[in-house]
């Protein structure tokens, strides 16, 4: 039996141990009630719990909460501050350029009048889209513009690159010019590429080899229940798949672990989730918190 450590709550009305069965029993559901037991004020779990180490870190968007999203600055930060990677997302512009970019329109991050109404990216030249600066957030003194596949390959040296492919229009060519940047870079044997679909996948893998670390979401493909979808991809062999804490559970971690295949879970912000995770044994952690996911959630999980 392993103690499980205590995790914070901000609720006045929860004890520490109602507060973990409450959040377990949430992210696990029909897990029997016989795994648990409790001893005075202190849960204990299985020794099926991973306390062995900690998760990876990554800085999703480079910690978007802490400094603007999806620029170089944040990334190196990110790096800095001992993340072990950063997700992003690319798009292509109007005139061909594989851009970091997380909407499908303009204007949020740029903090314009027209919000999540803005022009569509693909229908945005590179130089319209870095006209605007964008909005700075934490620490970031303002003057960051929209950086390009290729600035992130050449100009973040360190850590994973987990870079999810935006579906949009001319979603083809994204692909081919995102396989082109990626081809030769030194930075390859450190990226993580998440595709939308397997078929996708099957092509970048042709494309770039068997050692390119594939890493897909299996609830993407909506045609089919989860549990289908998932089968599929993990049929398929990426090195991950990325699953919503909020869907997480021990069945799908064995089945992934089972097959090899890595689990990372998105989009963590709460210590006290953070630490489930780690207990549920997943491979890496995806926030815009990772000072605090740092901080909070040790190299050791239980000493």
């Amino acid at each position: 039996m392993k103690k499980i450590p205590t995790f914070a709550t901000n609720s006045p009305a929860l004890t520490t141990t109602a507060f973990v069965l409450v959040l377990t029993a949430m992210l696990l559901p029909g897990l029997p009630v016989a795994t648990f037991a409790v001893k005075g004020d202190t849960p204990l779990l299985s020794s099926r719990v991973n306390t062995e180490k900690r998760p990876l870190i990554i800085a999703h968007r480079g910690g978007a909460k802490e400094f603007t999203e999806n620029t170089i600055d944040g990334f190196n930060r990110a790096m800095r501050l001992g993340a072990d990677g950063n997700e992003t997302d690319v798009r292509l512009t109007r005139d061909g350029v594989v851009v970091i970019y997380h909407d499908e329109r303009v204007g949020r991050v740029e903090g314009l009048n027209n919000g999540r109404n803005g022009p569509l990216l693909s229908d945005t030249t590179y130089s319209e889209l870095t006209a605007h600066t964008l909005t700075p957030v934490g620490e970031d003194s303002g003057g960051k513009r929209v950086p390009t596949l290729r600035q992130l390959l050449r100009e973040v040296n360190s850590g994973l690159l987990n870079i999810e492919i935006k579906r949009g229009d001319r979603y083809d060519e994204l692909v081919d010019k995102t396989i082109e940047e990626l081809r030769g870079s030194p930075a390859l044997s450190r990226v993580v590429l998440e595709p939308p679909d397997l078929p996708t996948a099957e092509k970048i893998r042709r494309a770039l080899g068997a050692n390119l670390r594939l890493h897909i979401n299996p609830a993407y493909d909506n045609s089919v229940p989860f549990d289908e979808a998932l089968k599929k991809v993990l049929a398929f062999k990426p090195h991950s798949i990325s699953v919503s804490y909020r869907r997480l559970s021990w069945e799908i971690v064995d089945k992934a672990h089972e097959a090899g295949v890595e689990v990372w879970v998105w989009t963590v912000d709460q210590p006290e989730i953070g630490k489930a995770m780690a207990l549920l044994g997943v491979d890496a952690i995806k926030t815009d918190l990772p000072t605090l996911m740092l901080r909070e959630i040790p190299r050791t999980i239980t000493k």
